[in-house]
């Protein structure tokens, strides 16, 4: 079964003005800011960690999505294959941890997520 794979799950939020609304969660909804990318020439990305191990990630760029973040990014991968479901653009972020995209019936859109151990984590 998949969810034997699931560490966590993050949602994502797209913002115009990512620092912002990183900020208003933080300091309206108490959602303390975990970690902060920054790369050259972008506007940062945040993901914002609940106390229950939840995540919320605030960027600019990408569509909204659902992350699943998984202990082992290959096994998830060929379980969701075997289930008919083939991921898309996967690669390794700046970051170290290990992604791709698929969406479910309804056009909603997934990412799958590893996160090794020694890189950035949430």
């Amino acid at each position: 079964m998949f969810s034997k794979h699931l560490k966590t799950i993050h949602t994502s939020l797209t913002a115009k003005d990512p620092t912002s609304l990183a900020k208003w969660y933080q300091d309206v909804l108490g959602i303390k800011i975990g970690v902060e990318l920054i790369k050259k020439g972008r506007p940062p990305v945040y993901f914002l960690k609940l106390e229950n191990g939840c995540e919320i990630e605030i960027h600019p760029f990408v569509q909204p999505h659902i992350g699943l973040v998984v202990d082992d990014f290959e096994e998830a991968a060929k379980e969701l294959s075997s289930k008919g479901i083939n991921l898309e653009d996967i690669k390794t972020t700046s970051g170290g941890w290990k992604i791709g995209f698929f969406k479910d019936p309804e056009g909603n859109m997934l990412e799958l997520q590893y996160r090794p151990k020694g890189t950035p984590q949430v």
